[in-house]
């Protein structure tokens, strides 16, 4: 098991009601990632996968919740519950590969609108995150679950980079 921060933060809970929340949700995503001690890298990393999925709840579902929380077990990460009220996807395995927009595949050469996704955004999301799963729930609606794990140090604690101490030279 990783090493527990100072502070294990309680979970955090946010309401999601249009597309501006993303921006306030991502910002919150990544100071809770922060206080667990995820790097710089890793916290844009999570802001970037909730401002995606608040996004698409506020474009498809009008409303809905994001929830954070520390993992422990197996080992020290975050988890991030997205939950709403609409109509779902009926094939939610699908929408993690590139090239999945607004319900349907983009077909090469289609002509785009406004406003369209370019169809990377959930890609991006399980390319991210260690876990990702969606699924539908009948009468309630889609909840998409993501934990994101703390990288360990290469090398493990108290072991110096090849040029640091004790290296050969």
């Amino acid at each position: 098991m990783s090493k527990l921060p100072a502070i294990v933060p309680e979970p955090l809970s946010f309401d999601i009601g249009n597309e501006h929340d993303r921006f306030w949700c991502a910002a919150e995503g990544r100071r809770y990632a922060a206080v667990i001690g995820f790097d710089a890298k890793a916290q844009g990393e999570v802001a970037i996968c909730i401002a995606e999925l608040v996004s698409n709840v506020a474009k498809f579902a009008g409303q809905g919740t994001l929830t954070l929380s520390t993992v422990t077990e197996p080992r020290l990460g975050i988890r991030i519950v997205v939950e709403d009220a609409g109509p779902g996807i009926d094939n939610p395995a699908s929408v993690f590969q590139d090239g999945f927009s607004e319900g349907k595949w983009i077909e090469p050469g289609s002509q785009r609108r406004i406003g369209q996704g370019l169809g990377v955004g959930l890609g991006a999301v399980a390319r991210m995150m260690s876990h990702v799963e969606m699924e539908n729930v009948p009468s309630r609606g889609l909840r998409v679950v993501c934990i994101k794990w703390l990288e360990v140090p290469r090398g493990g604690a108290g072991s110096f980079p090849a040029s640091g101490p004790g290296s050969a030279r």
